[in-house]
């Protein structure tokens, strides 16, 4: 009897144990930072370490405090010379800046959010499909939830290429990624769940050229580069040496020529780090641009995964069901290797800006890292990081479990 109650006791308390570990684990309060340094310069120490080890071709980082930049980083592994202007390609990260311009016209009393897309287009229509078309508003493009099911990311094309018109790329986009089929349709019904869709945001660069009876570029340069003074900002490959745009590694070593993108307002901004600093710090209150009320509405989730509120009208709300932070921004990778993130918090005004070539996720990874520092959210990079500390906590609780366990049935014996 005495017997059968020591190991019940034991099991029971393995059991206690690895349910703390997992609710820790879980919930993040068991899970270490990137570094113990709290500071801006410390968490800068921490991303060179991770650029030491591991390939990265070249990067500009900047942290935001309380809205003011206030450490910057930058490096390049064969010596070019990068700084807070020097433009990076920043991929998706494109259709935040792109939403602040159809934005503009929605402010502008020019266009209605929940009106029918195709109700502004002359160039281009959806194909008829098995759902309403009339569904499809500029809302719901904003907020992947408008049932297009492209899929797109696009990859661009050479300079021995022939580029489409951005018409024949909404039919089917010739630069679309072998996942994808690359055709601009409504595949589900609007409005019943976020998919990601780069065709969307092609579809916002027609809907801003057919109202602005001008190029994208050129709206996008007077209604929102201008006023907000980013002028290291361009949607198009000419204004690369205007720009100072960087040269582009691969993940495998050398560089390589920037692609031409004809879906623009998706996946071709080049914008450097002192430029997108000025554009995220303007979203933390009403600005040149936008007024308070639209930056509101712009940051309020309008797209759900499991009743969790993911996306804004343009924005990624990286914060989700976190209540002491509102985190909001966007990401972009690929093409061989591009990665960006652009983050901040509404309520503190901190923020992180991070571009760079050669690597698929370094940027995304250390932004992660940076918003478990900053507010405690804990994703897959992190839990990843830490689950040799986990299993190592474990390991610790167990061994501590046996030799209690030891020590009481000697002492019994004793006795």
């Amino acid at each position: 009897m005495r017997l059968t109650k020591r190991i019940t006791l034991i099991i029971l308390s393995v059991l206690l144990w690895s349910a703390f570990i997992g609710f820790g684990f879980i919930n993040g309060f068991l899970l270490k930072p990137i570094t113990l340094d709290n500071s801006p310069q410390g968490f800068i120490e921490a991303a060179k370490d991770k650029v030491a080890n591991e390939y990265v071709g070249n990067l500009a980082m900047a942290l935001i405090e309380d809205g003011v930049v206030v450490e910057e980083y930058f490096y390049d592994i064969e010596g070019h010379n990068i700084d807070q202007n020097s433009a990076f390609p920043v991929a998706s990260v494109s259709k935040w800046v792109t939403s602040v311009g159809v934005m503009k016209l929605v402010e502008n009393g020019q266009i209605d959010l929940d009106e029918p897309i195709d109700n502004y287009l002359t160039r281009w229509h959806l194909p008829p499909g098995e759902y309403d078309n009339n569904k499809v508003t500029v809302r719901r493009l904003l907020s992947h939830s408008a049932g297009l099911d492209d899929g797109l990311g696009y990859n661009g094309f050479t300079k021995d290429e022939n580029m489409q018109t951005l018409e024949e790329s909404l039919t089917k986009a010739a630069d679309a990624g072998s996942y994808a089929e690359g055709k601009a349709r409504v595949g589900y019904e609007p409005g019943s769940q976020y998919m990601y869709s780069g065709a969307g945001y092609a579809l916002l660069q027609l809907l801003i050229e057919e109202i602005s009876k001008g190029s994208f570029q050129k709206f996008m340069q007077e209604q929102v580069f201008n006023p907000l003074e980013m002028t290291h900002s361009s949607y198009i490959l000419s204004d690369s040496t205007k720009i100072g745009l960087v040269p582009v590694y691969r993940n495998d070593g050398p560089t390589r020529p920037m692609n031409r993108f004809t879906a623009k307002a998706a996946s071709s901004l080049m914008t450097s780090t002192s430029d997108i600093a000025k554009f995220m710090i303007a979203q933390l209150k009403g600005n040149q641009v936008l007024s308070d009320s639209t930056i509101k509405i712009m940051t309020e989730a309008e797209s759900f995964r499991h009743d969790i509120g993911i996306y804004g009208l343009g924005p990624h709300l990286y914060s989700q069901d976190y209540t002491d932070s509102k985190i909001i921004g966007h990401d972009g990778s690929g093409n061989d290797a591009i990665n960006s993130a652009a983050r901040i918090d509404l309520l503190t005004g901190d923020g992180i800006i991070i571009f760079e070539t050669g690597n698929y996720s370094y940027a995304s990874v250390l932004a992660d890292e940076w918003m478990f520092r900053e507010a405690g959210i804990a994703d897959r990079v992190v839990m990843e990081r830490n689950m040799p500390f986990i299993i190592t906590l474990l390991i610790i609780g167990y061994l501590l479990i046996t030799m209690g366990a030891i020590f009481l049935i000697r002492k019994k014996n004793l006795l």
